[in-house]
Order: C-alpha cells, then structure tokens, then sequence
C-alpha cells in the first residue's frame, strides 16, 4: 500500500480532499489527520473491521478502548445516551478544545469523548456524519506525532491517506478526565489543560451579581460561603462561592458601610475585591443569583445560553435595592434581606435546606 499525502492549504480544493478521506473512512479505512493536540488516526467507530485495522496500524495488544471525536455535544449524548451535570458544565467551557470526558454509557460500561477545535477535523467530522475513533497516529508506545511528516515516518505503507494541515496546534495529548466513577472527577492524564485548573473548573459554583460588586454581591457570597463552608455535594466536591458586577471597577475594596453591616454579623469584607462579570465566571457558575432583573437581563442579552441557570436572589422576585450612597441602615436593610434570602439559595443549590 502506498501512503498518499494531501496538503490542505486552505484553498478551495480543501473540500475535495477532506470528502476523499471521508469516503475513505466510510468503506472502513484507516486515516490520520491534524488536531489542535497532535496529529490522529481515525476508524468509524460502528465498524468492527475498521477498528480491527486501526489496532493492526496502532499495534496495540491491549484492549484499551479507543476515545470517540464528536462533531457536537449532541452527539456526544447520543453516544453514551445522556450526559451528566459536570460533564455538561465541562464541555460548555472546554468544547470544542483537548479535552477527553470518560462518561458512564447507558446501559452499562464507559466511553471517552472529545469535541475537537481543529478546523480540518471538524470538518472531516462533518463529511463522515459519524464519530470517529481517534487515537493519536503513531504506533503504540512511541512519541506522539505533531506533523504530516512525523506520521509518514511511522505508518508509510500502513495506511492509505495523510491529510496534511500543517503542525498541531499544542504538540501535546488532550487531557483525560473520569466523570465514571464516584466522587469528584479524576484526571488520569494532564496534557494541554491543567489538573487544577479542571478540578477548580468541576466544583459547584455559585456567582452573585450585582452591580459594582462593593455591597450587595459580595454581602450576598459571604453569607453563603459562610453557610457551605465545609458542605459539599453529592460527588463529594466542596462549593464555591463568587461574586460580580455588571459595572465593576476590578480591584475595588467592598464599600465600608457594607463591611461595617456585615461585621455586625460577624463576616468580614475586608479582603473582598471587585470584579467585572466575564463570560468565564458565567460559564463556570452553576447557579447565578442576580440582585435584580435588570442585572438578569444584561446577562441574558449576553449570554443567552445562561437561562436555566440564572434567578433573582429573593424569593419573592422582587429587586434588592441599592444601598449605595445610603446611610448605615439602608445598608443593614439590605444585608437583613439577603440572610432571609440565604434558605431559598440553599434550596436551589443543595436541595435541602
């Protein structure tokens, strides 16, 4: 067998090529292609001679299962029959990107997914109209290949087709996380993102908003961290708690009347410092209390997508009223009215009171 090697080079010839491997991979062949991580080979993952030949290629004598490339978080569902909370929570913020979420498949057993970011992939994807097993394109238990050329050096002859996108973006595997088991998520390999920066990622989170972020959201997180300080979820994940502004000044200390209201209680604002909403801190919330609907609304024109995880923090749906500029007492108004709140936000998060 001879290799063919096809240069995408981002001309309209690309589409011909990718739709050539896609064929390639609907009769059962054996493709390797670019990623952001590194270069993979690819088999249809429903046929059993196609995944019979990509371990003849790989020269694999385990019986490792091999990850899934999705096209769409939908079809990652379809594939395993439904998705957890974390695993959706992960994949809001790191699909499409070098993440690998192993999840329980419905009806027993588990499977490893990743919705790549590679153009080409995503294309390839797209032509095939199935997902594609896709372990890196070398032979077992060597170095992951970054280019066209790297493949070559290994697979010349084994394989009928190397589309040639230039150099993976990262050089590097994606990360591995375990949604499978019990308790929190278990990254099992660290590659382009962080073990920490995904296990902080995966934790339940509350995010309060207000407006500038001196007094009512920050108020508002330090009676809840106060109240789940030590509780966590039912994976065993403690919470955490932050706060925003819709018009925040980063860096701006908690107002004092606020930290004054709030000493009386016996929590301390001192150390609070302002922050701006930013679209990570509302993809990593899992629930968002705003102070009023005008806060929801900036939001929801922003960031549709938070619906479902967006409320009022009272109970009653009305607005929490700014005590900026007001006297102490308004301040202590507002506090009072954010403790009586604190129930109805630990219902929404725990579910208990």
């Amino acid at each position: 067998m001879k290799t063919e090697v096809l240069r995408l080079d981002g001309s309209d010839q690309d589409l011909s090529k990718l739709r050539y491997a896609a064929r390639l991979l609907q009769a059962g062949a054996v493709v390797a292609f670019p990623t952001e991580t590194v270069y993979g080979l690819g088999a249809d993952a429903r046929n059993l001679d196609a995944m019979a030949e990509l371990a003849r290629v790989k020269q694999r004598q385990d019986q490792k299962p091999y990850s899934l490339l999705v096209p769409s978080v939908r079809a990652a569902e379809s594939a395993c029959g439904g998705l957890s909370h974390v695993a959706k929570k992960l994949a809001r913020i790191y699909w499409p990107g070098p993440l690998t979420l192993v999840v329980r498949k419905r009806g027993g057993g588990a499977v490893g997914m990743r919705l790549p970011e590679h153009p080409v992939t995503r294309s390839l994807l797209s032509q095939c109209g199935f997902p594609l097993a896709a372990p890196s394109a070398n032979i077992s238990g060597t170095r992951d290949p970054r280019s066209a050329e790297q493949v070559r050096e290994q697979l010349e002859g084994q394989i009928p087709l190397i589309l040639d996108g230039g150099e993976a973006w990262h050089g590097k595997a994606s990360t591995v996380v375990r949604l499978d088991v019990e308790g929190p998520p278990q990254v099992v390999r660290e590659g382009v993102l962080t073990a920490d920066e995904l296990l902080r990622t995966a934790q339940p989170t509350l995010l309060f908003v207000c407006t500038g972020n001196t007094c009512r959201s920050p108020m508002a997180a330090a009676f809840a961290a106060a109240a789940l300080q030590g509780r966590a979820d039912t994976q065993g994940q403690p919470y955490r708690v932050l706060s925003a502004g819709t018009s925040a000044q980063d860096g701006d200390g908690a107002n004092p009347s606020a930290q004054a209201a709030m000493s009386e209680v016996d929590l301390d604002l001192r150390a609070h410092r302002a922050q701006a909403v930013q679209p990570h801190l509302l993809d990593e919330a899992d629930w968002i209390f705003t102070m009023t609907r005008a806060h929801r609304e900036s939001i929801l024109m922003v960031m549709p997508e938070c619906e479902e995880r967006i409320r009022l923090l009272l109970e009653s749906g009305a607005d929490l009223a700014d005590p900026a500029s007001g006297s102490l007492a308004q301040y202590r108004l507002a506090r009072d009215a954010i403790a009586q709140s604190l129930p109805a936000v630990l219902r929404a998060v725990t579910g208990s009171n």
